[in-house]
């Protein structure tokens, strides 16, 4: 009886743990990206000597994938090296797109414009990731055009291994890497623009960045050299922010850096961490300032520690970092490509990377995620692609708005009116007129409201549509014979921005269907052991029931 009793107390708290966790209303507003690397080919190009045709197949099947577990934006590096995946009238073509730099693809098309389209089709954010320094990923095997920078100003670089880089410290760099990026919002509708953690060079006991004499006769007053390659980088991430803002504001400019920021026994400032490493002191990226001034909408900060590591907790970077956002959005960087890292204490568990989306959406200033990398995501690492599927990214969600860059919402959508038959509901409306700052709805989302249950649409679960703007109807097929359903149908402007709810009540329609056909579950199928509960306890749990039969039953080992 005691044994008996020690499980019904178990399950019943393991059952009550899961419902609420189900329960519990998921995030409206989150944003959930995925980095696509392009630089040697990690995630796309699958090869570089891949074909038009193979390239577009290839990416809209990532795209796809992503869609489908619930990913809302991606950041695709178009520029890796002052090379190109798109029509530059300033850099050649990359090598990583056609197998040799210079090459254009054949047949001929633009990826970037091709990617921001398909990504806009699934309603999903496209960011242009830039790495902003790195020229020459190899000077030992790169096969440089005779049209890049580095043949056309050699001496605006700094050689650091078998690496080169633009010279921080030269005014004229700034400008021209300022121009590459206005380039860019000029000519495509790109939602963001994403600079990655590369500054000034991360620190080897091997080489040393030969810049003595940049900073001789460009030091502007600075006394010490760390302060001002600070200023160089500082001016860069200023000059980009104003650039942006002139000629598109509503393109967001986000950074991802190394997750440390500095350390508390070097600043008091600083995060309780302890590792040797930091943004500040060693990569000269004022990440902190840059948010302080507002010249970033967003910080992705690559927090690739996990939560039992001893310098540098998850738990402890993620506390620091939404105290540090000074009104600006914190996107944390997650480390999926190193979900069972062998010789990484910490990784070897199926609970690691469920336990840190969980822990950050405890902080209220802590508005998402980006995963590194698509290729290990997709690939279903630690089964953490169906965690996201069927538990935290069950539901959609819009990236979060930008009060400082638009806070005037879109009017609500005219004369939403409801037809039915004995297969599906059809809603339809009208355009609104543009609303005070001009302009007119980019998306649509359709709720629905089952049995006269409260209007709620601050609850995402009610989400069955978001839409563009382009299909003004949406067409109900999952729906129950002889339900009551209402509908509410809100516009979304190009931030997401929602409109008020539409005057009057919702809309209402009770059904008369052919009845759903409900499939039941196949259990020959495995779901992810992250979800509805952990590989862990779900394993506990199996091993405790078979011994509490085994005790009633009189079974020995």
């Amino acid at each position: 009886m005691r044994t008996r009793a020690i499980i019904y107390l178990f399950f019943f708290f393991l059952t009550a743990s899961v419902q609420a966790r189900q329960t519990q209303i998921p995030p409206k507003y989150e944003f959930r990206g995925v980095w696509i690397a392009t630089v040697n080919n990690i995630d796309w190009p699958r090869n570089r000597f891949d074909n038009t045709d193979k390239q577009k197949r290839d990416f809209r099947v990532i795209l796809n994938k992503l869609k489908s577990n619930g990913i809302n934006a991606v950041v695709v590096q178009v520029r890796a090296a002052a090379d190109a995946f798109y029509q530059s009238p300033y850099e050649p073509w990359s090598e990583w797109l056609t197998g040799k730099q210079g090459k254009a693809p054949v047949p001929f098309y633009d990826p970037l414009k091709f990617m921001i389209e398909e990504s806009h089709k699934r309603g999903m954010e496209f960011h242009a990731w830039l790495n902003p320094y790195r020229a020459v990923t190899n000077t030992n095997s790169s096969n440089i055009h005779s049209s890049h920078i580095t043949k056309l100003k050699p001496n605006w670089f700094l050689k650091f291994g078998t690496l080169k880089i633009f010279n921080p410290g030269l005014p004229a760099v700034r400008r021209y890497i300022t121009e590459i990026v206005a380039d860019i919002v000029r000519r495509y509708k790109v939602d963001g623009i994403h600079f990655d953690d590369y500054f000034y060079p991360y620190p080897s006991a091997e080489f040393k960045l030969k810049d003595d004499y940049t900073f001789y006769n460009n030091r502007n007053g600075f006394k010490r050299k760390a302060d001002w390659r600070r200023a160089n980088v500082d001016a860069l991430i200023r000059d980009v922010h104003y650039a942006i803002e002139e000629i598109n504001p509503k393109v967001k400019f986000g950074i991802s850096p190394y997750g440390v920021w500095r350390n508390s026994n070097m600043s008091s400032l600083g995060s309780r961490t302890t590792s040797g490493l930091t943004s500040y002191d060693h990569l000269h990226a004022d990440t902190r300032l840059w948010l302080e001034k507002g010249w970033v909408d967003y910080i992705s900060p690559q927090l690739y520690q996990n939560t039992k590591h001893k310098k540098n907790s998850y738990l402890e970077l993620v506390r620091w970092w939404s105290k540090n956002n000074f009104g600006r959005h914190i996107y944390v960087g997650h480390a999926v490509y190193r979900i069972f890292e062998k010789k990484s204490f910490g990784w070897n568990s199926f609970k690691e990377m469920p336990y840190q989306v969980r822990h950050l959406r405890k902080f209220s200033s802590v508005l998402g995620s980006v995963f590194y990398n698509s290729k290990a995501l997709l690939n279903n690492k630690g089964n953490f692609k169906d965690s996201l599927r069927l538990d935290f990214y069950k539901f959609p969600a819009l990236a979060p708005p930008m009060p400082w860059k638009d806070a005037t919402a879109p009017l609500a959508p005219d004369s939403v009116h409801v037809s039915n038959n004995i297969k599906n509901i059809r809603l339809e409306w009208d355009v609104p007129i543009p609303a005070k700052d001009g302009e007119l709805p980019n998306r649509y989302i359709v709720y629905r409201f089952e049995n006269d249950e409260p209007v709620n649409i601050q609850n995402p679960t009610n989400i069955i549509s978001i839409q563009s703007a382009k299909k003004r109807y949406f067409v109900d097929s999952d729906v129950f014979d002889a339900n009551n359903y209402s509908y509410i149908v809100t516009s979304l402007d190009l931030l997401n921005n929602e409109s008020e709810l539409p005057f009057g009540p919702p809309i209402k329609t009770q059904v008369r269907t052919k009845p759903k056909v409900i499939i039941p579950f196949d259990s020959s199928k495995p779901i992810s052991k992250n979800y509805p509960f952990s590989y862990e306890e779900a394993e506990f749990f199996y091993k405790l029931m078979m011994k509490s039969s085994r005790d009633y039953l009189g079974v020995s080992e």
